[in-house]
């Protein structure tokens, strides 16, 4: 292998540095030996041009590190050319564009370093690949905090809310994360959740930028609906319908577990009604009428109807939880305001459960009223909830919140391109 195709698979750009040697010891390690030298143009120094002031004033070794090459160390024993100007009477080195000023891993490394960031995997795994520590690592993630730093004169139109559970160094014991509901870019993750902290957070921005904001869409967390009247003045609250479909749900699963404690734990209907708890969650219209199979805890054939009109016998107030379950949700999905509000005035025989939970709808009533009139939701940002945790667990957890914020940040913000090579 040739000098130029040595510089070329090391991604050595600098005409001025010449690879003599290359061997492979007995450890793995693929070591090189080069050489850099040239005539300086002026003193680093004090920078005097060159007029024969400079004179050549012998070598100085020093190492550069590579990137692992098929998981062998590269190492680069560089002969670097020490100069002597005669007019400050000192030396300086020769330097080169492959490697930072008194440093020894190489500017492709770094960059390597940079890419493989935006992959969520742990630091020391990075640091692996790339034959580096994870501190340096570290130093390299930390150093691209500044590309984070918010824009306080900007905020989109529509924002989604929600909180995610980061790290035991975090102010709360949840933290506070917004999204750009068109774009679907997380703007910010911060260590609090509090109305206090989050007002005094907002209010950094311009007021125009959040003059501007028309639209929070959030679940029904009592404490986000409160900035609209302090730091949102021309926003509305949307509540995400995941949420009141999860509350309705939950209502409904409390009701029947309570039910079926009320049963003998040896009886057939009793293993019904746990075994099956999933298929009564199922919406009425989505329920298969027409395949029968054997049901275990059934005698005979049935469809997936008949189970649910079995179990629904067995308690009266089971079934009317079950009926005003339904007809919410399904005026939720259709966006039925007129059936929506129907299904409040027909609770008769529901169970406590189900009160609560309608309570709770009815208290948000012009927030819910928003969610019917408008597409937005919080699923991007509860997608984004699961990448967060990934990036958690592949680390292993984060003792700094601030390091795993500008992680976050970066393996959700950074988008990086490979050519793939086909030909």
């Amino acid at each position: 292998m040739n000098d130029d195709t040595t510089k070329l698979l090391l991604n050595i750009a600098d005409d001025h540095l010449e690879i003599e040697s290359s061997v492979r010891r007995a450890d793995g390690a693929i070591r090189l030996t080069g050489r850099l030298d040239y005539r300086p143009r002026a003193c680093a120094h004090c920078g005097i041009v060159n007029q024969g002031q400079i004179i050549r004033y012998g070598w100085r070794q020093t190492t550069v590190r590579f990137a692992k090459i098929q998981d062998n160390d590269v190492l680069l024993h560089l002969r670097r050319r020490n100069f002597y100007c005669k007019e400050y009477q000192r030396t300086f080195l020769a330097q080169t564009p492959l490697v930072p000023r008194h440093c020894t891993i190489s500017n492709p490394t770094r960059q390597a370093c940079l890419e493989k960031l935006a992959e969520p995997v742990s630091l020391k795994h990075i640091a692996n690949e790339l034959s580096t520590s994870d501190t340096f690592v570290g130093r390299q993630l930390m150093r691209a905090e500044r590309d984070f730093q918010p824009n306080w004169h900007y905020l989109p139109t529509v924002i989604l809310m929600d909180e995610v559970k980061t790290t035991k160094s975090a102010t709360d014991a949840m933290s506070f994360e917004f999204m750009d509901a068109e774009t679907h870019e997380l703007i910010d993750l911060l260590a609090f959740r509090t109305i206090h902290r989050l007002e005094t957070y907002f209010r950094q921005y311009d007021q125009a930028a959040r003059e501007g904001v028309t639209m929070i869409v959030t679940d029904m967390n009592y404490t986000y609906p409160k900035l609209i009247q302090t730091v949102f003045p021309n926003a509305v609250v949307v509540i995400d319908k995941f949420h009141i479909i999860q509350a309705l749900n939950r209502a409904f699963n409390k009701t029947r577990i309570r039910l079926m404690k009320q049963l003998n734990k040896t009886s057939r209907d009793y293993r019904a009604l746990k075994r099956y708890w999933k298929l009564l969650l199922v919406p009425t219209e989505k329920l298969n009428f027409e395949h029968f199979h054997k049901w275990t805890n059934f005698p005979y054939w049935m469809a997936a109807t008949d189970v649910v009109h079995k179990l629904l016998t067995l308690d009266p107030e089971l079934k009317r939880t079950y009926e005003v379950l339904n007809q919410i949700r399904t005026a939720i999905q259709n966006r039925d305001w007129a059936n929506y509000n129907a299904a409040f005035w027909q609770t008769t025989g529901c169970s406590e459960e189900m009160q609560a939970t309608i309570q709770t709808l009815q208290e948000h009533h012009d927030e819910i009223h928003q969610t019917l009139l408008n597409h937005y939701s919080n699923g991007p940002l509860e997608g984004t909830n699961n990448r967060i945790k990934a990036i958690k667990r592949a680390g292993f957890g984060y003792r700094g919140f601030f390091r795993f914020r500008t992680r976050v940040l970066y393996v959700l913000r950074i988008h990086t391109k490979k050519a793939l090579i086909t030909k």
